[in-house]
């Protein structure tokens, strides 16, 4: 049992580095400049971004262009991953029909490709932030709690989806319109400060701002997350998680 139950993982396994792999040659194949574009996209929003929102923030952010770079990519990688990852079992169909295999290593592959280009964008923020002093190696912990509960949320909400729009292609359609509003309902352009109170609790509803403020406190010195707030938005992670990981909806209905 032991060692059937060994096979089954390391062939689970081997099966998610070959698809990550490919993802990989695939995405920069012919490209020239490669991983760097990882950084560029980012760099070209932040600058547009930040030069037209510093016109209209009210209360000035220290540091901020280091603060909206770290949100943003944060952002990207979970936008990146979720959309890509939404339709990605309906895309492989053919691919699943010609041989059994787990159907949630077509979305993970996705987030591991993206998460390695997210590891490679941090590796470079990490050069001129330590030349400012904003980031120290005390700030280490919060950095890899930040690292955890994005890919658990990014994760559990890429299984989720994936596996609805298999029985719904509505939902890869949802998905695309729901994150243009969550983006703005994501403290990464303005400070949280400036939320209204009374509307505060749709903030702790977003699992998205707890994550995104850790990085922007280990990249940009900015104020961290309340234990309220990453409490309530940890809860909430853990819930998305643990029904992503549930066995896929999809197995057994592609058409």
């Amino acid at each position: 049992m032991i060692s059937l139950f060994s096979y089954k993982s390391r062939h689970f396994f081997d099966l998610l580095w070959g698809m990550t792999e490919k993802e990989l040659k695939a995405r920069y194949k012919h490209t020239v400049f490669g991983f760097l574009w990882v950084v560029v996209n980012p760099l070209l929003q932040m600058l547009v971004i930040g030069f037209i929102f510093r016109l209209f923030i009210k209360e000035p952010i220290y540091n901020y262009y280091y603060y909206l770079f770290s949100g943003l990519l944060v952002w990207n990688f979970f936008t990146l991953s979720l959309t890509k990852a939404t339709p990605s079992i309906v895309y492989e169909r053919s691919l699943i029909k010609k041989a059994k295999f787990p159907h949630s290593v077509i979305p993970l592959s996705i987030i591991i490709f993206n998460a390695i280009n997210l590891v490679i964008a941090f590796g470079l923020l990490v050069v001129p932030t330590a030349a400012a002093k904003l980031i120290t190696f005390g700030k280490l912990p919060i950095f890899f709690i930040g690292i955890a509960l994005l890919l658990s949320f990014t994760t559990g909400m890429s299984l989720l989806t994936s596996a609805l729009n298999v029985r719904f292609r509505d939902v890869n359609f949802f998905v695309q319109a729901l994150l243009i509003v969550w983006f703005y309902a994501t403290p990464i352009v303005y400070s949280i400060s400036v939320v209204p109170y009374d509307l505060m609790w749709l903030w702790r509803l977003n699992p998205m701002t707890s994550i995104v403020q850790l990085f922007q406190h280990v990249f940009a010195a900015a104020s961290p997350p309340g234990i309220g707030m990453l409490g309530i938005n940890g809860v909430i992670n853990v819930v998305i998680f643990i029904y992503g990981l549930y066995p896929q909806l999809a197995e057994g209905h592609l058409q």
